[in-house]
């Protein structure tokens, strides 16, 4: 009697069967930054960083997922940036539904970069919002989000509570088996100074991924990023600032062959590095 209730359970709970799925990303890029104002100490000049991505989850058969990310950037600034942030790191904890061609859900989670080497510049973000995705064929597929940010940006300064609205799109196009390309747009309208300042931030990014036949799971990609911050003052002209990424890695995607579609949040990062200093 027990072993038949026990596999009714597990026969209808819309979680008993389970698929583990993953994957793992390294990237390097090369990042120009011009037009910065003074209060950045000197955020102009050219910076390299790498970064590493790690995303698992589970999904039962009815669409229902599970999802975690963890990143990790490390950026090369020879300290000639201060506020630029020489690391950064985030988890984004994700659930949702993923159906054949769309999927929904939600998310939180933690920015945090550290600056000028010291403690007391530590920048710290909570990230909550609402995500979706949407397979128009085999060829078409589109994301979007819309998501709220809230933090603070060291205690070296009296008033740097931070919050705003981040939300983005993203179109990508099927042009091979193995050859994927696509476009995204970004838009973070935060609040600096508590909260005197606004600051804009929008990022455009073009990419292109190319999946390895002779090792399954594993692809190459490139892309190119465009990212205008542009902090509007109260008193004197706005400050804005372009800066222009280069990158190139590589993905290895592992578990389940079903992986839900979910939003990166790597735009946000320019206004993690240009806010997080003594000066703002």
């Amino acid at each position: 009697m027990f072993r038949l209730v026990a596999a009714l359970l597990l026969t209808t709970s819309p979680l008993a069967a389970q698929e583990l799925y993953g994957s793992a990303r390294l990237s390097l890029g090369q990042s120009q930054t011009s037009g910065a104002p003074v209060a950045l100490q000197g955020a102009n000049g050219t910076l390299m960083s790498g970064r590493a991505d790690l995303s698992f989850g589970r999904i039962a058969t009815s669409g229902l997922y599970l999802q975690a990310d963890l990143g990790l950037t490390l950026t090369d600034n020879a300290n000639s940036a201060p506020n630029t942030a020489n690391t950064s790191g985030s988890l984004i904890l994700r659930t949702g539904r993923d159906a054949e061609r769309f999927s929904y859900g939600v998310f939180v989670g933690a920015l945090q970069s550290d600056h000028d080497n010291d403690a007391s510049d530590d920048a710290l973000r909570l990230l909550a919002g609402i995500e979706g995705s949407y397979a128009l064929n085999d060829r078409w597929g589109f994301i979007g989000h819309l998501g709220y940010l809230n933090g603070t940006t060291g205690s070296d300064s009296v008033a740097t509570v931070t919050n705003g609205i981040a939300t983005g799109l993203g179109i990508t196009f099927a042009a091979t088996d193995r050859l994927s390309i696509g476009t995204s747009i970004g838009y973070l309208n935060a609040k600096m100074d508590a909260p005197a300042t606004v600051v804009e931030l929008w990022t455009l990014e073009a990419r292109a991924d190319y999946d390895i036949k002779a090792v399954p799971g594993l692809s190459l990609f490139a892309a190119a990023q465009y990212g205008e911050s542009h902090q509007k003052e109260i008193v004197g002209p706005d400050d804005i600032t372009d800066t222009t990424t280069i990158l190139a890695g590589i993905t290895y995607r592992f578990g389940g062959k079903k992986h839900p579609k979910t939003t990166d949040f790597s735009y946000i990062e320019p206004f993690l590095a240009n806010t997080g200093g003594i000066l703002e």
